[in-house]
């Protein structure tokens, strides 16, 4: 996980609930059957956490790179 000013807690909070809205927004849909519930809800964790991960590290690295250009650091 990158740098973030979150806890692990508030964090994992985070991506229950953006992972829940995505399993609803699917559900609604029709992107996946009843019987394949369980796969598509480890699928929305998967991507809520890819997604998340992913875009703090492109934040972290913009404003780490904005800094070293503006000799913040």
């Amino acid at each position: 996980m990158s740098n973030v000013p979150l806890s692990i807690d508030k964090l994992e909070t985070i991506v229950e609930i953006v992972s829940r809205d995505l399993l609803e927004k699917w559900a609604i849909e029709d992107r996946f059957t009843e019987d394949q519930l369980v796969k598509a809800t480890q699928d929305a964790i998967d991507d809520t956490v890819f997604v998340i991960n992913s875009y703090m590290e492109h934040v972290n690295t913009y404003m780490m790179t904005e800094a070293e250009e503006k000799k913040i650091i």
